[in-house]
């Protein structure tokens, strides 16, 4: 009889503690599919592209899924599926910033351009492997359904540009690699 006691005991007892890390464990995801794309011209006009739009969006097909991870109050980016999750800044936090404060003056009215209303803004400074660099500009709206973001290369050879994505909030259970800012060269000042 006490055999089975112990077994049930030490079951229930397992079931207690493994129950509560598997619901810790999961992760919520945004797959976040590119809709919208374009860039300022030379004239002062935009170029505009439109998911399935005739003739084909040769920008749009070149933008790669990207996915957001919001953990608590972070919120962490991920460009494309050969990168690992970085986190990024709130506006919030390099508000103070004159070059920031005029940049959003500006940008702001991409925003309007984008209908793109009741959102939260982060800033990520992108490194890519071929040691391009850019500061991205990324909204995300309050529903996490749709993410706006603007980018700015560090020369003058490509002209800023944006997209507007599509979200889809997915979970997984896998573990997730993130990169934390600890290297000076991910901070953004």
């Amino acid at each position: 009889m006490r055999f089975y006691f112990y077994t049930f005991i030490t079951i229930y007892w397992l079931f207690l503690i493994i129950a509560p890390l598997n619901a810790f464990a999961e992760d919520k995801i945004f797959t976040c599919k590119p809709v919208i794309a374009g860039y300022p011209q030379k004239d002062g006009k935009f170029y505009i592209e439109v998911k399935y739009q005739e003739p084909s969006s040769p920008l749009l097909d070149d933008i790669p899924t990207s996915q957001i991870l919001i953990r608590e109050e972070y919120v962490f980016y991920k460009n494309n599926p050969y990168r690992k999750f970085e986190i990024l800044t709130p506006y919030e936090k390099v508000a103070d910033s004159n070059g920031i404060q005029e940049m959003e003056g500006y940008l702001s009215s991409w925003d309007e351009l984008l209908s793109f209303d009741n959102f939260r803004t982060f800033y990520f400074r992108y490194q890519s492997d071929e040691g391009y660099e850019a500061l991205k500009r990324i909204s995300i709206n309050k529903k996490n359904t749709k993410t706006s973001e603007i980018t700015i290369p560090d020369h003058d050879k490509h002209p800023a540009y944006f997209f507007v994505r599509n979200c889809e909030a997915e979970i997984t259970k896998e573990s997730i690699e993130i990169n934390y800012p600890d290297d000076p060269n991910n901070k953004l000042s």
